[in-house]
């Protein structure tokens, strides 16, 4: 069984109880009738229901964040810096946007899916790097 804790508030005193929730699981979500914010119904350790309600912009900022936390998780509990977590590729689609853009959306075979907007340069960048089998482009920040 995997417990989450989720920490409530700005000024929260680490290991607090009054300040933890300790999520046993994920039951559902629901959208706000305008679509400006989710509910996560989730199930604590002592099985009562808790409801996180997240705007859009917090939701947004999770969703950037989530992926380095998980990635920070599996390296600390594999002790290996160069640990990963990866996804099967099941389908892509790239699309012509405004501004000589493209979008590349990727999707797994569980559903998820997550989109990208690309220069020009850069998708071609991209296609010459799979060709080759390897490549990056630096970061720049």
């Amino acid at each position: 069984m995997f417990a989450w804790t989720v920490l409530l508030g700005p000024k929260h005193e680490r290991g607090s109880m009054a300040d933890q929730i300790d999520i046993r699981r994920l039951v559902n979500f629901e959208t706000a009738i305008d679509g400006t914010a989710v509910k996560l119904v989730a199930e604590d350790q002592a099985g009562r229901t808790v409801d996180i309600i997240l705007t859009v912009e917090i939701l947004s900022a999770l969703l950037m964040t989530l992926p380095k936390m998980a990635s920070s998780a599996v390296r600390r509990a594999n002790h290996d810096p160069r640990m990963r977590i990866t996804y099967p590729l099941r389908e892509f689609q790239i699309e012509a946007a405004p501004d000589n853009f493209r979008i590349l959306t990727i999707g797994t075979p569980d559903g998820f899916t997550v989109s990208f907007s690309l220069t020009e340069e850069l998708s071609r960048e991209l296609g010459e790097a799979h060709l080759k089998g390897s490549g990056e482009r630096a970061k720049t920040h």
